[in-house]
Protein backbone atom coordinates (compact mmCIF):
# COMPACT_ATOMS: atom_id res chain seq x y z
CA UNK A 1 0.00 0.00 0.00
CA UNK A 2 1.39 3.71 -0.70
CA UNK A 3 2.20 6.07 1.74
CA UNK A 4 -0.44 8.03 2.95
CA UNK A 5 0.03 11.51 3.77
CA UNK A 6 -2.50 13.14 6.90
CA UNK A 7 -5.04 14.37 7.52
CA UNK A 8 -7.06 12.26 4.75
CA UNK A 9 -11.02 12.66 3.80
CA UNK A 10 -12.48 9.63 2.45
CA UNK A 11 -16.01 10.13 1.11
CA UNK A 12 -18.37 7.44 1.10
CA UNK A 13 -19.04 5.17 -1.54
CA UNK A 14 -20.70 2.22 -0.01
CA UNK A 15 -21.35 0.24 -3.21
CA UNK A 16 -18.16 1.04 -5.24
CA UNK A 17 -19.61 4.11 -6.27
CA UNK A 18 -19.96 7.80 -4.80
CA UNK A 19 -23.14 8.78 -6.01
CA UNK A 20 -23.68 10.40 -9.15
CA UNK A 21 -19.81 10.27 -9.66
CA UNK A 22 -17.26 8.30 -10.93
CA UNK A 23 -13.77 7.85 -10.41
CA UNK A 24 -12.62 10.20 -12.69
CA UNK A 25 -14.80 13.09 -11.17
CA UNK A 26 -12.95 11.49 -7.65
CA UNK A 27 -9.93 11.92 -9.14
CA UNK A 28 -10.18 15.06 -10.63
CA UNK A 29 -11.70 16.25 -7.61
CA UNK A 30 -8.61 15.34 -5.30
CA UNK A 31 -10.38 12.76 -3.35
CA UNK A 32 -7.49 10.14 -2.64
CA UNK A 33 -9.85 7.57 -0.71
CA UNK A 34 -13.22 6.16 -0.52
CA UNK A 35 -14.81 3.69 1.92
CA UNK A 36 -16.78 0.89 0.46
CA UNK A 37 -19.36 -0.83 2.63
CA UNK A 38 -18.61 -4.76 3.50
CA UNK A 39 -21.66 -6.35 3.33
CA UNK A 40 -23.47 -4.37 0.86
CA UNK A 41 -20.78 -5.42 -2.05
CA UNK A 42 -20.71 -9.21 -0.29
CA UNK A 43 -24.73 -8.84 -1.52
CA UNK A 44 -24.29 -7.04 -4.95
CA UNK A 45 -22.31 -7.88 -6.74
CA UNK A 46 -20.38 -10.36 -4.66
CA UNK A 47 -17.45 -11.20 -3.65
CA UNK A 48 -16.39 -13.72 -6.68
CA UNK A 49 -17.39 -10.86 -9.00
CA UNK A 50 -14.98 -8.64 -6.91
CA UNK A 51 -12.43 -11.67 -7.07
CA UNK A 52 -12.73 -12.34 -10.69
CA UNK A 53 -12.21 -8.39 -11.73
CA UNK A 54 -8.94 -8.80 -9.39
CA UNK A 55 -10.87 -6.35 -6.23
CA UNK A 56 -12.82 -3.63 -6.14
CA UNK A 57 -10.09 -1.26 -7.25
CA UNK A 58 -10.21 -2.61 -10.20
CA UNK A 59 -14.05 -2.95 -10.77
CA UNK A 60 -14.19 0.63 -9.65
CA UNK A 61 -11.84 1.95 -11.58
CA UNK A 62 -9.88 3.78 -8.77
CA UNK A 63 -6.51 4.11 -8.13
CA UNK A 64 -6.66 5.66 -4.61
CA UNK A 65 -6.79 4.29 -1.01
CA UNK A 66 -9.70 1.78 -0.28
CA UNK A 67 -10.90 1.68 3.21
CA UNK A 68 -13.79 -0.98 3.89
CA UNK A 69 -16.10 -0.69 7.08
CA UNK A 70 -16.93 -4.03 8.91
CA UNK A 71 -20.61 -3.91 7.63
CA UNK A 72 -22.72 -3.98 10.65
CA UNK A 73 -23.29 -0.70 10.99
CA UNK A 74 -26.03 -1.09 8.20
CA UNK A 75 -27.28 -4.55 9.93
CA UNK A 76 -27.41 -2.75 13.45
CA UNK A 77 -29.21 0.02 12.25
CA UNK A 78 -32.06 -2.35 11.08
CA UNK A 79 -31.91 -4.62 14.44
CA UNK A 80 -32.51 -1.05 16.52
CA UNK A 81 -35.24 -0.07 14.46
CA UNK A 82 -36.87 -3.58 14.48
CA UNK A 83 -36.47 -6.16 17.26
CA UNK A 84 -37.84 -9.01 14.69
CA UNK A 85 -35.11 -8.05 12.21
CA UNK A 86 -32.87 -10.25 14.53
CA UNK A 87 -30.06 -10.05 17.47
CA UNK A 88 -27.18 -9.42 18.71
CA UNK A 89 -24.97 -12.06 20.50
CA UNK A 90 -21.06 -12.84 21.26
CA UNK A 91 -21.11 -15.04 18.60
CA UNK A 92 -22.22 -12.54 16.19
CA UNK A 93 -25.29 -10.74 14.30
CA UNK A 94 -28.01 -12.93 13.26
CA UNK A 95 -30.65 -11.06 10.97
CA UNK A 96 -32.92 -11.31 8.40
CA UNK A 97 -31.54 -11.84 5.11
CA UNK A 98 -34.91 -12.13 2.73
CA UNK A 99 -38.01 -13.90 3.23
CA UNK A 100 -37.60 -16.65 6.09
CA UNK A 101 -33.56 -16.59 6.04
CA UNK A 102 -31.41 -15.73 9.21
CA UNK A 103 -28.11 -14.94 8.68
CA UNK A 104 -25.09 -15.05 10.88
CA UNK A 105 -22.31 -12.01 10.52
CA UNK A 106 -20.13 -12.79 12.51
CA UNK A 107 -16.12 -10.65 13.09
CA UNK A 108 -14.35 -13.01 11.06
CA UNK A 109 -16.68 -13.47 8.05
CA UNK A 110 -16.10 -9.83 8.14
CA UNK A 111 -12.15 -9.76 7.91
CA UNK A 112 -12.74 -12.40 5.24
CA UNK A 113 -14.98 -10.76 3.04
CA UNK A 114 -12.81 -7.50 3.39
CA UNK A 115 -9.50 -9.24 2.26
CA UNK A 116 -11.63 -10.80 -0.66
CA UNK A 117 -12.72 -6.92 -1.31
CA UNK A 118 -8.84 -6.04 -1.81
CA UNK A 119 -8.98 -3.19 0.74
CA UNK A 120 -6.02 -1.50 1.63
CA UNK A 121 -7.31 -1.06 5.36
CA UNK A 122 -9.70 -3.32 7.12
CA UNK A 123 -12.35 -2.15 9.82
CA UNK A 124 -13.28 -5.03 12.54
CA UNK A 125 -16.57 -5.64 13.54
CA UNK A 126 -17.87 -3.54 16.27
CA UNK A 127 -21.02 -3.20 18.37
CA UNK A 128 -22.04 0.22 18.25
CA UNK A 129 -23.51 2.03 20.78
CA UNK A 130 -26.16 3.79 20.45
CA UNK A 131 -26.31 7.34 21.73
CA UNK A 132 -29.00 6.89 24.44
CA UNK A 133 -27.83 3.42 25.29
CA UNK A 134 -27.66 2.97 29.72
CA UNK A 135 -24.56 2.59 31.21
CA UNK A 136 -25.00 -1.12 31.51
CA UNK A 137 -25.97 -1.63 27.76
CA UNK A 138 -22.75 0.61 27.20
CA UNK A 139 -20.48 -1.64 29.17
CA UNK A 140 -22.24 -4.51 26.95
CA UNK A 141 -21.36 -3.13 23.93
CA UNK A 142 -17.46 -2.11 24.99
CA UNK A 143 -16.91 -5.82 26.01
CA UNK A 144 -18.74 -7.55 22.53
CA UNK A 145 -16.57 -4.74 20.46
CA UNK A 146 -13.23 -6.23 22.77
CA UNK A 147 -14.45 -9.75 22.04
CA UNK A 148 -14.74 -9.02 18.28
CA UNK A 149 -11.87 -6.87 17.73
CA UNK A 150 -9.48 -9.68 19.36
CA UNK A 151 -11.05 -12.83 16.80
CA UNK A 152 -10.95 -10.31 14.13
CA UNK A 153 -7.05 -10.15 14.50
CA UNK A 154 -6.92 -13.91 15.06
CA UNK A 155 -8.74 -14.36 11.59
CA UNK A 156 -6.43 -11.17 10.05
CA UNK A 157 -3.24 -12.57 10.86
CA UNK A 158 -4.80 -16.69 9.88
CA UNK A 159 -5.17 -15.24 6.48
CA UNK A 160 -2.30 -13.65 6.43
CA UNK A 161 -0.19 -16.60 7.48
CA UNK A 162 -2.54 -18.92 5.04
CA UNK A 163 -2.25 -17.09 1.62
CA UNK A 164 1.71 -15.86 2.37
CA UNK A 165 0.79 -12.10 2.27
CA UNK A 166 4.06 -10.03 2.26
CA UNK A 167 4.33 -7.10 4.66
CA UNK A 168 4.45 -4.48 1.90
CA UNK A 169 1.03 -6.09 0.48
CA UNK A 170 -0.85 -6.36 3.50
CA UNK A 171 -3.99 -4.57 4.63
CA UNK A 172 -3.77 -2.52 7.57
CA UNK A 173 -6.06 -3.59 10.19
CA UNK A 174 -8.70 -0.68 12.51
CA UNK A 175 -10.17 -1.48 15.88
CA UNK A 176 -13.32 0.59 16.97
CA UNK A 177 -13.21 2.81 20.12
CA UNK A 178 -16.74 2.45 21.85
CA UNK A 179 -18.13 3.58 25.45
CA UNK A 180 -20.56 6.43 24.70
CA UNK A 181 -20.29 9.19 26.42
CA UNK A 182 -18.28 7.30 29.47
CA UNK A 183 -15.12 8.34 29.43
CA UNK A 184 -14.44 5.33 31.76
CA UNK A 185 -15.38 3.30 29.19
CA UNK A 186 -13.80 4.30 26.17
CA UNK A 187 -10.59 4.32 28.11
CA UNK A 188 -11.05 0.45 29.08
CA UNK A 189 -11.97 0.06 25.39
CA UNK A 190 -8.79 2.00 24.07
CA UNK A 191 -6.64 0.20 26.64
CA UNK A 192 -7.78 -3.42 25.84
CA UNK A 193 -7.78 -2.92 22.00
CA UNK A 194 -4.25 -1.77 22.55
CA UNK A 195 -3.30 -4.91 24.02
CA UNK A 196 -4.62 -6.76 21.24
CA UNK A 197 -2.51 -4.46 19.01
CA UNK A 198 -3.58 -2.91 15.71
CA UNK A 199 -2.07 -0.10 13.23
CA UNK A 200 -5.27 2.04 13.83
CA UNK A 201 -7.75 2.68 16.01
CA UNK A 202 -11.24 4.58 15.09
CA UNK A 203 -13.84 7.30 17.12
CA UNK A 204 -16.73 4.66 17.71
CA UNK A 205 -19.97 6.59 17.80
CA UNK A 206 -21.22 9.69 16.64
CA UNK A 207 -21.04 11.46 20.08
CA UNK A 208 -22.72 14.79 20.13
CA UNK A 209 -22.96 17.34 22.53
CA UNK A 210 -26.46 18.07 23.68
CA UNK A 211 -26.28 22.11 23.95
CA UNK A 212 -24.41 22.39 20.58
CA UNK A 213 -25.99 19.47 18.89
CA UNK A 214 -22.67 19.09 16.95
CA UNK A 215 -19.80 16.60 17.65
CA UNK A 216 -18.68 16.81 21.00
CA UNK A 217 -14.75 18.22 20.62
CA UNK A 218 -13.86 17.81 24.41
CA UNK A 219 -15.10 14.17 24.20
CA UNK A 220 -12.65 13.95 21.03
CA UNK A 221 -9.51 15.07 22.26
CA UNK A 222 -9.86 12.68 25.00
CA UNK A 223 -10.55 9.71 22.65
CA UNK A 224 -7.44 10.95 21.08
CA UNK A 225 -5.19 11.42 23.63
CA UNK A 226 -5.51 7.85 24.54
CA UNK A 227 -3.98 6.88 21.56
CA UNK A 228 -0.40 6.61 21.11
CA UNK A 229 1.80 7.88 18.66
CA UNK A 230 2.41 5.84 15.83
CA UNK A 231 -0.97 4.39 16.29
CA UNK A 232 -3.10 5.76 12.94
CA UNK A 233 -6.54 7.86 14.69
CA UNK A 234 -9.17 7.29 12.61
CA UNK A 235 -12.34 9.67 13.04
CA UNK A 236 -15.01 7.48 11.91
CA UNK A 237 -17.66 9.48 10.68
CA UNK A 238 -16.49 13.09 11.25
CA UNK A 239 -17.99 15.48 10.15
CA UNK A 240 -18.47 18.99 8.98
CA UNK A 241 -15.31 20.96 7.98
CA UNK A 242 -14.86 23.04 10.66
CA UNK A 243 -14.78 19.54 13.19
CA UNK A 244 -12.38 18.12 10.89
CA UNK A 245 -9.91 20.62 11.32
CA UNK A 246 -10.19 20.84 14.72
CA UNK A 247 -9.73 16.99 15.28
CA UNK A 248 -7.12 17.29 13.02
CA UNK A 249 -5.58 19.66 15.76
CA UNK A 250 -6.11 16.89 18.40
CA UNK A 251 -4.29 14.55 16.30
CA UNK A 252 -6.98 12.29 14.21
CA UNK A 253 -5.52 11.93 11.16
CA UNK A 254 -8.25 10.23 9.28
CA UNK A 255 -11.96 11.18 8.29
CA UNK A 256 -14.88 10.00 6.68
CA UNK A 257 -18.78 11.01 6.25
CA UNK A 258 -21.60 11.01 3.63
CA UNK A 259 -22.04 14.75 4.37
CA UNK A 260 -20.25 16.10 1.31
CA UNK A 261 -22.58 14.26 -1.28
CA UNK A 262 -25.47 13.68 0.44
CA UNK A 263 -25.90 17.68 1.47
CA UNK A 264 -24.60 18.73 -2.34
CA UNK A 265 -27.86 16.30 -3.24
CA UNK A 266 -29.99 18.02 -1.19
CA UNK A 267 -28.71 21.63 -2.57
CA UNK A 268 -26.74 22.44 0.72
CA UNK A 269 -22.87 23.72 -1.16
CA UNK A 270 -20.07 24.37 1.38
CA UNK A 271 -18.14 27.82 1.14
CA UNK A 272 -15.40 29.26 3.00
CA UNK A 273 -16.33 33.05 3.84
CA UNK A 274 -13.18 34.14 2.97
CA UNK A 275 -9.98 33.17 1.29
CA UNK A 276 -8.12 30.82 4.76
CA UNK A 277 -4.91 32.16 5.00
CA UNK A 278 -3.05 30.10 7.65
CA UNK A 279 -4.03 27.64 10.29
CA UNK A 280 -5.73 29.97 12.56
CA UNK A 281 -8.17 31.00 10.04
CA UNK A 282 -8.72 27.05 10.01
CA UNK A 283 -9.87 26.96 13.35
CA UNK A 284 -11.78 29.85 13.26
CA UNK A 285 -15.82 28.50 13.35
CA UNK A 286 -16.42 31.67 10.85
CA UNK A 287 -14.49 31.12 8.43
CA UNK A 288 -16.98 28.37 7.04
CA UNK A 289 -20.42 28.74 5.59
CA UNK A 290 -22.58 27.16 3.23
CA UNK A 291 -25.45 28.08 0.36
CA UNK A 292 -28.72 26.49 -0.10
CA UNK A 293 -28.62 26.89 -3.64
CA UNK A 294 -32.34 26.16 -4.22
CA UNK A 295 -33.32 29.57 -2.44
CA UNK A 296 -34.33 31.85 -5.69
CA UNK A 297 -31.66 34.49 -4.75
CA UNK A 298 -30.00 32.46 -6.94
CA UNK A 299 -31.74 32.59 -9.75
CA UNK A 300 -29.64 35.22 -11.19
CA UNK A 301 -26.46 35.12 -9.68
CA UNK A 302 -23.67 34.80 -12.33
CA UNK A 303 -21.08 34.11 -9.82
CA UNK A 304 -19.35 30.14 -8.68
CA UNK A 305 -20.50 28.51 -6.18
CA UNK A 306 -17.35 29.85 -4.31
CA UNK A 307 -14.94 32.43 -5.78
CA UNK A 308 -12.05 30.51 -3.49
CA UNK A 309 -12.64 27.03 -5.41
CA UNK A 310 -10.67 25.80 -8.33
CA UNK A 311 -13.69 22.52 -9.04
CA UNK A 312 -14.59 21.80 -11.89
CA UNK A 313 -17.99 23.13 -11.43
CA UNK A 314 -16.88 26.69 -10.24
CA UNK A 315 -14.51 27.24 -13.19
CA UNK A 316 -16.99 26.20 -15.90
CA UNK A 317 -20.87 27.34 -14.03
CA UNK A 318 -22.43 29.68 -12.21
CA UNK A 319 -24.46 29.62 -9.19
CA UNK A 320 -27.85 30.07 -11.51
CA UNK A 321 -26.84 27.42 -13.54
CA UNK A 322 -26.55 24.81 -10.69
CA UNK A 323 -30.12 26.33 -9.33
CA UNK A 324 -31.33 25.78 -12.89
CA UNK A 325 -30.51 21.63 -12.88
CA UNK A 326 -31.89 21.24 -9.56
CA UNK A 327 -35.17 22.86 -10.63
CA UNK A 328 -35.69 21.47 -13.56
CA UNK A 329 -34.75 17.65 -11.73
CA UNK A 330 -31.56 17.18 -14.10
CA UNK A 331 -29.58 14.72 -12.49
CA UNK A 332 -26.13 16.44 -13.51
CA UNK A 333 -27.38 18.91 -10.38
CA UNK A 334 -26.33 15.90 -8.40
CA UNK A 335 -22.74 15.44 -10.03
CA UNK A 336 -21.71 19.34 -10.33
CA UNK A 337 -23.01 20.11 -6.68
CA UNK A 338 -21.38 16.50 -5.43
CA UNK A 339 -17.76 17.36 -7.20
CA UNK A 340 -18.01 21.33 -5.44
CA UNK A 341 -18.65 19.70 -2.03
CA UNK A 342 -15.67 17.08 -2.33
CA UNK A 343 -13.06 19.76 -3.34
CA UNK A 344 -13.73 21.97 -0.71
CA UNK A 345 -13.07 19.12 1.57
CA UNK A 346 -9.96 17.98 -0.26
CA UNK A 347 -8.94 21.84 0.07
CA UNK A 348 -9.53 22.06 3.49
CA UNK A 349 -7.36 18.51 3.84
CA UNK A 350 -4.48 19.74 1.61
CA UNK A 351 -4.81 23.38 3.39
CA UNK A 352 -4.16 21.87 7.06
CA UNK A 353 -1.03 19.57 5.30
CA UNK A 354 0.22 22.64 4.09
CA UNK A 355 -0.11 25.18 7.42
CA UNK A 356 0.92 22.27 10.23
CA UNK A 357 3.82 22.22 7.77
CA UNK A 358 4.16 25.76 7.87
CA UNK A 359 4.07 25.98 11.70
CA UNK A 360 6.74 23.09 12.36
Amino acid sequence: MKNIEFPIFLPDATRAVTKSLDSKDLENAGIEGVVVNTYHLAETPGVSVLNSMGGVKSFMNFKGLVVSDSGGWQIFSLIHRSRNAGKITDKGVIFSAGVKKKELFTPEKSVQVQFNIGSDMIICLDDFTPPDAPIEKTKETVERTILWAKRSKQEYLRILEQNKVEDKDKPLLFAVIQGNYSRDLRKHCADKLLEIGFDGLGYGGYAINEETHSLDLELSRYIAELIPEGVIRFALGVGFPYEIAMCNQMGWQIFDCTLPTRDARHKRLYVFTKRPENLKDLLNPETYSNIYIGREYYHSDERPISEFCDCHTCRYYSRAYIKHLFDIEDTAAYRLASIHNLRHYANLTKLLRNYKKASV
